[in-house]
């Protein structure tokens, strides 16, 4: 059987509903939170597994999570998921007169150029700042539009743009590299006055926290996310971790009972295997 959009609205109220599940009913905006993060993350993971399949799948959950919390609005009377169909589509019909208006492109090239002052960003920032939302932030700090509840490195990235966006930013990326260099420098100053009477841990985090600000600026500008760049981190070295400990117990080993020399073998053996790995 095909289903619908409308189908998953119904599914959504009738779970919701006296004769719904127990727990479905019991859950508010406030409680549902954690869910949205961790599916917008599940999905995030298959994304960039590039696997279709678990894309499909965590797109369907993201969207659950759409249809549920707009149903438990509905019942508050506060909006339903109409409205915010109704809303998105306004506002991309808004910001995109030059698709839906009469607004023409004669140079792509040109209008694609974010330097442009009559190009596409231009215009979308002109659009966004005439909104109602917006123009309650009149005279109100850059910093208010960044969310508190974003990941601190999301945050990171989110602050600088917003701050790049009133025109306190680098116009070059080589002094943000070098900036991020002199915040090494200056940590490691620090973690060398560290003694066993004073570890001096507030300076060492203090400088430490400057170096991850300064490296997501340097990504920033680079023209990538810091935050997703971590995460092929996390992932390259959890896979080849694993690698580690299936090399270890083909020596009939655990990990912990190998050398720390003969860890950084296998260590150097699994980075030759996942090295074509992107």
């Amino acid at each position: 059987m095909k289903y619908s959009f409308d189908d998953l609205v119904k599914i959504m109220a009738t779970l919701r509903s006296p004769e719904g599940c127990p727990w479905d009913r019991q859950q508010t905006h406030q409680s549902l939170l954690p869910y949205l993060v961790e599916e917008s993350h599940e999905y995030i993971d298959a994304a960039q597994a590039n696997d279709k399949v678990h894309m499909a799948e965590e797109l369907g959950d993201v969207l659950f999570q759409v249809v549920f919390h707009s149903q438990v609005a509905k019942e508050n009377n506060d909006f339903s998921i109409d409205d915010v169909v109704q809303g998105i589509c306004e506002k991309m019909i808004r910001r995109h007169p030059h698709v839906f208006g009469d607004v023409k492109v004669e140079n792509e090239k040109e209008f694609l150029d974010t330097s442009n002052p009559n190009g596409l960003r231009s215009r979308w920032e002109s659009i966004k700042a005439a909104e109602k939302n917006n123009l309650q932030m009149a005279g109100k700090s850059a910093m208010d539009k960044v969310s508190k509840s974003m990941p601190t490195l999301a945050r990171a990235q989110e602050i600088q743009r917003r701050a790049a966006k009133v025109g306190f930013d680098w116009i070059e990326a080589e002094p943000v590299f070098n900036k991020a260099v002199e915040e090494f420098t200056e940590f490691r100053a620090e973690m060398q006055a560290s003694s066993e009477k004073n570890r001096n841990i507030d300076r060492m985090e203090d400088e430490f926290g400057d170096i991850m600000f300064s490296l997501v600026n340097v990504a920033r500008h680079c023209g990538f996310n810091a935050a997703l760049a971590l995460e092929r981190a996390n992932s390259k070295f959890e896979k080849r971790f694993r690698i580690v400990e299936e090399l270890a117990r083909a020596e009939g080993k655990e990990m912990k009972e190998e050398t720390p020399e003969r860890l950084q073998e296998l260590w150097r053996e699994a980075k030759a295997k996942t090295k074509t790995v992107k």
